[in-house]
């Protein structure tokens, strides 16, 4: 058979393919890539023999297709559950007449695993993914956006159209009007954008906090992702090393009395739009929780932020000026047991960026 489980030996072949296909990239893939498929797929804390990841080879040996499986554990109400992700999904062009992706997405929801999913399916691999009996998980699908810098914030924007000359020649150009602008927006009462002194005190936050907030803040939802210290501890410390969305700022928030009332996660890109892993606390502090975050990217020169919401969460996220789409990436799942995508499509689940496989990206 052409699929078969991902071996040690393929890492060289498996980084060429990304690198050229899915990446669009010339030349030899860089060594940073081929040490970060080592250690997604082969060192992670949630290794599994029944959940591999795949390619598929032609009979001389060739790899020609690759799909990456991350086993993450979730709980169903105190049930553990076995979760496969999904990603880093690539055929070389001239084999995907031979229903090499099919072969290999069948083989991965074939698997032992009680629930196939993926946070970050594009367009076309959703229809795909769709027709093979998917559901797209609409609630964790919505995507937020707040502008720190609107001036540099569009300029950013606008840049990502062009090739990289004319991107940095716009950006350099635009960069006298924009500081002034973001200033003006920052500083002026009436401005949306108007960056206040946050009221939360903000410390540093560890692997044992945020397990302790994870379980103390999950509420009465259904359905969440399963950690300990040691798996938490190396997927942050993953992060930190790979920076994929930039350099991890983790905090945790107190109120005057140095009680815990929330915390977030994002990635520091100064100059360019921050990633937000995970937003949590109190709901009736979320809004404070949003100000301190928003103040602290703009501290960090971010022009932007964005995220995954929860859709029992947009009013707060709408009143402190954020916009939604769901154009930034979809989830989608499939499981054997309705009763886990009835959960899902519902939003009865505490899930964020950080439970899946976007936390375990390489970036660009």
């Amino acid at each position: 058979m052409p699929v078969r489980p991902f071996a040690r030996d393929d890492i060289p072949q498996v980084a060429d393919l990304n690198w050229r296909v899915l990446r669009g990239r010339k030349g030899p893939p860089p060594s940073r890539l081929t040490s970060f498929l080592q250690e997604a797929y082969f060192a992670n804390p949630w290794l599994d023999g029944a959940q591999p990841s795949l390619v598929y080879e032609t009979a001389d040996g060739k790899v020609v297709g690759f799909l990456g499986v991350i086993a993450r554990k979730m709980s169903l109400r105190g049930q553990s559950l076995r979760v496969a992700f999904g990603g880093n999904f690539v055929v070389e062009p001239e084999f995907r007449s031979t229903l090499a992706g099919l072969h290999l997405l069948t083989t991965y929801m074939a698997g032992g695993q009680d629930v196939s999913q993926t946070d970050s399916a594009n367009d076309i691999s959703r229809r795909l993914l769709e027709r093979l009996g998917f559901r797209t998980i609409v609630p964790f699908s919505v995507h937020w956006a707040r502008p720190l810098r609107p001036a540099g914030y569009a300029a950013y924007e606008l840049s990502r159209f062009a090739g990289r000359r004319v991107s940095a020649a716009l950006r350099f150009a635009a960069q006298p009007f924009c500081s002034v602008a973001d200033r003006m927006a920052a500083r002026l009462r009436f401005s949306p954008f108007r960056q206040a002194e946050a009221v939360l005190h903000a410390s540093e936050l560890d692997a044992e906090t945020l397990l302790r907030c994870l379980t103390e803040f999950r509420g009465d939802y259904a359905l969440w992702a399963e950690y300990d210290a040691h798996s938490l501890q190396w997927l942050l410390s993953f992060m930190e090393r790979v920076q994929a969305r930039g350099k991890l700022r983790k905090l945790v928030l107190r109120d005057d009395h140095g009680k815990v009332v929330g915390w977030y996660i994002y990635g520091v890109k100064p100059g360019a739009v921050g990633e937000v892993v995970q937003i949590g606390g109190e709901r009736q502090s979320m809004q404070r929780i949003l100000e301190h975050l928003f103040h602290d990217a703009w501290g960090q020169g971010v022009v932007a932020l964005h995220g995954v919401v929860n859709s029992s969460l947009m009013d707060e996220f709408s009143d402190k000026n954020c916009f939604f789409t769901c154009r930034g990436g979809w989830m989608l799942a499939h499981s054997r047991r309705p009763e886990i995508i009835e959960r899902l499509t519902r939003g009865d689940a505490f899930l964020s960026r950080l439970d899946g496989e976007w936390s375990m990206g390489f970036g660009r």
